[in-house]
């Protein structure tokens, strides 16, 4: 190629420019002689127009792809490549001014690492802050403000009636429950005998009957200061139904559930709770009725957790949790009272209550966690009398300290009170001190769930009494007989699975369960728009579940009997506050009767009677709150 190039620089008689070039390739010749050499033939005579000079030192170096390039044709090949490549790029850049030439949506106004927004809010959406047309509030959530100078309060509904102000430093909650049952019940021969006979006191029957009828008001004032007044219309009370299980002096009397105080965020304490509550031993016993799994909780409510006062008692709480949650722990000192009214008319029965939680998993608010926890009471009995005047009612002799172990059945036959069959009974024992343990362990993983604990109860210096009910007593020493420590025990375990998918809730408040919400409520109605009139139906939320429950109360030759339960539960949510319940229940009552008569001041046993037998039950539930 070079020597091409110098017979060109030859023929046109140039000398400058032509040897700054030579050997540079033919491409770039050729396009020097079509650029440069022409236009100077053209206007050789013009003294202005300077090329080159002859005497520049180098050539000038210009990149060149010529040494790829053989012939014309590849010339002209690459040529006709740049000028379509030209003419693609010429069509984007007028696509891209077309399209500049139509506004943009401007984009959301980015947030500092303070997490506030810049002073230019996105386009058509108002800040968060703003009203619903758009306007400033008078006051902003993230600015600091006085508590309690915003005194208005606003209606929602939050699974219930509530009002509640901007700042939420205050809000009341007006709401209740109501839970209607059907029961239906068939025995083999032992627990259908007569009472004296070892059956059941009272006997099964068919029941439709209320099973609670709440009425409640919560709330919130001031910020840190927590409230709740709740009251259960539906009681049958018996005022001897610790110390004469038989009797039948049942009214229906409106008892106080929750009537409490707390404040909240004090240093070290936490939360400080005052007043008629649950005191926090047990998991099921700390789950509200409104989101149970069952009809009715296990043997060891009746028997351990809330005997004779339905689960409240009167008392002082604290609860507190470590920063990140996964530990919490609850300790109070209670009353010990004997009935659903919150009080006590004699000494003693102070309990002291702790319970320590720890969340080894939780993720996915609580959808999916592992629960440890440990809880324990340790208390004097509470202080009663054993005997009263059949006339008066006036009570006669001394108190004693004791305690009256029984449980009825995993399905009701009847209201609150003493119209429930009684399935084991210890009968009143009396003793000086009283120590409890509660073990817990619960799972959740998505659709899937289980709950398991156990209950312990030490009674020490035992001794056997005759009062209580002498038909339900069990196999015995006589009375007055010390049988010193009674070990008496409980426990159940239970999975459950939503075959729609949902998850239990779990609220760490007070680690426990929480209110389910299904993922579709209920619904069926025909739509008419349609041409062949066709349902729309949406099945709200299903959940099956399995129950083992144990209970035994036969220690120290002081038999009360024991129990062994099997429960199949079927829950229909229909919405997040309304729920049908079906359960069967399947239990064995081992139990052996022997009543003791008083003969001209001598105490002798009479025949022992065998109630043990299988009991079935059948129940439904409807059950909303509001």
């Amino acid at each position: 190629m070079s020597g091409d190039w110098a017979v060109l620089a030859r023929w046109t008689g140039a000398s400058g420019p032509w040897r700054a070039v030579a050997g540079r390739g033919f491409l770039t010749g050729l396009c020097l002689l079509a650029c440069t050499v022409v236009p100077t033939l053209a206007l050789a005579a013009d003294p202005l127009l300077v090329i080159a000079e002859s005497a520049d030192p180098q050539p000038l170096g210009l990149p060149s792809i010529s040494p790829s390039l053989q012939s014309f044709q590849q010339v002209a090949d690459a040529l006709s490549t740049e000028q379509r490549r030209i003419a693609e790029l010429e069509m984007r850049l007028q696509q891209l001014e077309q399209k500049g030439a139509n506004p943009v949506e401007s984009l959301p106004a980015p947030k500092d690492t303070n997490g506030k927004e810049d002073a230019k809010p996105a386009v058509g959406k108002p800040k968060e802050g703003d009203g619903k047309d758009g306007k400033k509030d008078e006051k902003k959530s993230d600015e600091p403000y006085e508590v309690g100078s915003d005194l208005g309060l606003r209606s929602l509904w939050d699974n219930g009636l509530t009002e509640e102000s901007a700042h939420k430093d205050f809000r009341v909650k007006v709401g209740g429950r109501t839970q209607i049952d059907s029961s239906a019940f068939s025995a083999a021969p032992g627990p259908n005998q007569l009472p004296y006979e070892g059956g059941l006191d009272p006997g099964l029957s068919d029941t439709v009957n209320f099973r609670r009828a709440r009425f409640r008001i919560e709330g919130r004032m001031y910020e840190v200061y927590d409230w709740a007044a709740e009251y259960d219309f539906v009681n049958q009370i018996n005022v001897n139904n610790e110390t004469y299980p038989t009797e039948r002096d049942a009214g229906p009397l409106t008892a106080i559930t929750d009537l409490w105080l707390q404040v909240r965020q004090l240093p070290i304490l936490g939360t400080v709770r005052i007043g008629n509550q649950k005191d926090p031993y047990g998991y099921e016993h700390l789950t509200s009725s409104r989101w149970l799994n069952f009809m009715e909780r296990s043997f060891a409510q009746d028997a351990f957790e809330g005997p004779f006062n339905n689960g409240f008692v009167p008392g002082i709480q604290i609860m507190n949790s470590n920063e990140e949650g996964n530990i919490g722990w609850q300790v109070g000192e209670f009353k010990n009272t004997t009935n659903p009214f919150g009080f006590s008319n004699s000494s003693g029965g102070s309990m002291t209550v702790g319970r320590l939680v720890y969340l080894p998993v939780f993720e996915d608010e609580g959808r999916k966690l592992v629960h440890l926890a440990i809880s324990g009471r340790t208390m004097e009995p509470r202080r009663q009398y054993t005997s009263f005047d059949r006339k008066t009612g006036v009570p006669i002799g001394d108190e004693i300290t004791a305690v009256r172990f029984r449980s009825r059945g995993d399905i009701r036959n009847g209201p609150p009170g003493p119209l429930n069959s009684i399935y084991a009974d210890s009968g009143l024992l009396q003793g000086n001190w009283q120590n409890m343990i509660g073990l817990e362990f619960v799972g959740n993983s998505g659709p899937f769930s289980f709950q398991s604990e156990y209950f312990g109860s030490w009674l020490y210096n035992a001794r056997t009494t005759s009062a209580g009910g002498v038909n339900t007593n069990g196999f015995q020493p006589k009375p007055g007989t010390n049988v010193g420590t009674v070990y008496y025990q409980s426990g159940y375990a239970e999975v459950l699975y939503f075959l729609t998918g949902e998850s239990r809730t779990y609220s760490k408040i007070e680690y426990r369960v929480d209110r389910p919400i299904p993922h579709n409520n209920f619904y069926a109605f025909r739509d008419r728009s349609a041409r062949r009139n066709q349902w729309n139906i949406s099945e709200g939320a299903w959940q099956v579940g399995a129950r083992y429950n144990y209970l035994c109360l036969n220690d120290s030759g002081v038999n009360g009997g024991i129990l062994n339960g099997m429960t199949l539960g079927l829950n229909w949510l229909l919405n997040p506050n309304a729920r049908v319940y079906f359960n069967y229940d399947l239990t064995h009552r081992n139990f052996v009767s022997t009543p003791w008569t008083k003969t001209d001041g001598v105490v002798t046993p009479g025949p022992s009677y065998n109630g043990s037998g299988f009991i079935n039950g059948f129940g439904t539930r409807l059950a909303f709150d509001f």
